[in-house]
């Protein structure tokens, strides 16, 4: 495969205080060095903290339902219902959970949108989340998570999600015995904590077993009923 040299460029995934660059050529053309790069809709910095992501998704996610307000004021709560779900709230989950908000600076941000729209449907006074049938972003990213793990153990998706997770220690009186708990893998620091292989073993293990048990297709129903029955 021949590469363009102008329409190619490095970056080093790093998170070292000096990474050591090297100089990649094609064509005997020494290719630029970038910081971030938009891929497949998601700007990946090479730090691979998502803080530009994470602007760039609230900005454009704040224009569309901008857009919304202003021509559907005066329609049905369940019309603005629809276009909120169809129309901003994709471009707010898209790409789920290939990147995460991480912080809760930018878990904020997206939360400030979906409530400007829950406002926008409901009027002033809000009712509680399970009335308005939305889920909370904070509930929706962990259902982003388990759906995604339970598909790579379906064998749904190609990934290995489980290459850094191992089975723990079965605890007495443990009355779950078909499903042994996971275990994390060991990190060093909150950044490793943010990861997937690390944040979706808690929320699994938490699981009822005729969830995990399930069929890929049933799973994502029933893992938004139980999500919500144990929302608080």
């Amino acid at each position: 495969m021949q590469l363009n040299q102008r329409k190619s460029l490095v970056m080093d995934i790093s998170r070292a205080r000096a990474p050591l660059f090297f100089e990649y050529t094609v064509g005997g053309v020494a290719l630029e060095y970038v910081d971030r790069q938009r891929l497949l809709g998601v700007h990946i910095n090479s730090d691979l903290r998502w803080d530009v992501h994470t602007d760039t998704v609230r900005a454009k996610a704040a224009r569309v339902l901008g857009f919304v307000t202003r021509n559907l004021r005066g329609c049905t709560q369940k019309v603005k219902r629809v276009a909120y779900l169809s129309l901003v709230k994709p471009i707010l989950t898209y790409g789920l959970p290939a990147w995460h908000p991480t912080t809760q600076r930018n878990t904020i941000k997206l939360e400030r949108v979906q409530k400007r729209a829950l406002h926008f449907i409901h009027g002033r006074r809000l009712p509680p989340p399970k009335e308005t049938n939305i889920m909370p972003l904070s509930m929706h990213l962990q259902y982003t998570d388990l759906n995604f793990f339970k598909k790579c153990q379906g064998g749904a998706i190609d990934f290995d999600a489980r290459a850094r997770i191992v089975e723990g220690w079965r605890l007495r009186g443990d009355t779950n015995n078909r499903h042994a708990r996971l275990q994390p893998p060991p990190v060093r620091s909150v950044f490793g904590q943010r990861a997937f292989s690390f944040r979706v073993v808690s929320p699994w293990n938490n699981l009822p077993p005729e969830l995990k048990d399930c069929t890929v297709t049933d799973f994502p129903s029933l893992c938004k009923k139980h999500l919500w029955q144990t929302y608080q």
